[in-house]
């Protein structure tokens, strides 16, 4: 997603946006595909919307 939020503020919030993911769907019961690719995935799913909510509280 590009966003004028900088490099290293985008692989923060990849990097948060990866673990509030697991958690919540660990909270959910719902299991990643299984192995590093559904980490991955989840992480990237994570990532954007986390990056999605910051550009809404920067405006």
């Amino acid at each position: 997603m590009s966003s004028n939020m900088g490099l290293l503020m985008n692989i923060l919030l990849g990097i948060v946006g990866a673990i509030v993911a697991n958690w919540i769907l660990g909270l959910l019961h719902i299991q990643p595909l299984a192995g590093w690719l559904g980490y991955l995935i989840t992480g990237f799913v994570g990532a954007c919307i986390l990056i999605v909510i910051g550009r809404v509280i920067r405006r």
